[in-house]
């Protein structure tokens, strides 16, 4: 299960969709892909994932372009693991009643509206108790107390969602109720961040996989033998990986 934001996320968007894809025909039944709100074309149409097509398939980058908006338009928002525990990419919505209305979210969507389906691709955890505006600008913020309170209204355990840059690559919230999980490493080549998978067992325990970036500066090859101070123009990322048990 992927919880979206296949592009727009690094410089190989091409490759992390279409490889994706190639494993979802694959293994039709098992392997789910969920969609983010970089999935939407009013999105990343500005965040790289267009310019990206059209540097590398100029010849016919509107067609490529659009047969990928058109797939993108029918993801599904989200996806119920064991009856218990809800996953989708930005969260909870005020208009969220039941896991019925989750099965009746329409695909496609407006993308400008005020909507479930806008909601489940936008919304964000906030420190703040209630539903309170997002500082995005799409969508709502929900508080700890509506996270234990949605739990209770669709009866199930706990809430797995992406959306947001994590440091460890996955984030408690509402005592364990939700949990922000991010995958993309030393995001966009800035942050230190590590990146995660969480593993649920049959069941229903749940680990967390982390993944974490070490920068290495390359050594420069030429007469002069620079100080290791400036070996800092190449780099490269390599990664060390550990697993996380927690049982939930």
């Amino acid at each position: 299960m992927f919880l979206g934001d296949y592009v727009d996320r690094g410089t190989h968007s091409l490759e992390v969709i279409l490889l994706l894809l190639c494993y979802k025909a694959r293994y039709p039944n098992n392997f789910f892909m969920l969609r983010g709100n970089h999935e939407m074309r009013n999105v990343n149409m500005y965040y790289g994932f267009r310019e990206e097509i059209h540097s590398r398939r100029p010849n016919n980058a509107e067609d490529v372009y659009d047969g990928f908006i058109t797939m993108m338009d029918v993801m599904p928002l989200t996806g119920l693991i064991g009856g218990r525990i809800l996953c989708m990419h930005g969260g909870i919505s005020p208009r969220l009643n039941s896991l019925e209305d989750l099965r009746k979210a329409k695909t496609p969507f407006c993308a400008d509206s005020n909507c479930l389906e806008s909601d489940i691709l936008w919304s964000d955890p906030s420190y703040l108790s209630g539903w309170t505006s997002n500082p995005r600008g799409s969508s709502v913020c929900y508080g700890a107390d509506v996270v234990k309170a949605m739990c209770e209204k669709l009866d199930i355990d706990m809430i797995l969602r992406g959306h947001q840059v994590v440091q460890d690559g996955y984030d408690f919230f509402a005592d364990k109720r939700l949990v922000t999980i991010f995958s993309a490493p030393y995001y966009t080549g800035t942050f230190s961040n590590s990146a995660a998978v969480c593993k649920i067992t049959a069941g229903l325990e749940v680990s967390f996989e982390v993944l974490k970036p070490v920068v290495i500066a390359a050594e420069k090859h030429d007469d002069r033998h620079e100080e290791q101070s400036e070996l800092t123009e190449h780099k490269s990322l390599a990664m060390s990986k550990e697993t996380i048990e927690k049982t939930i």
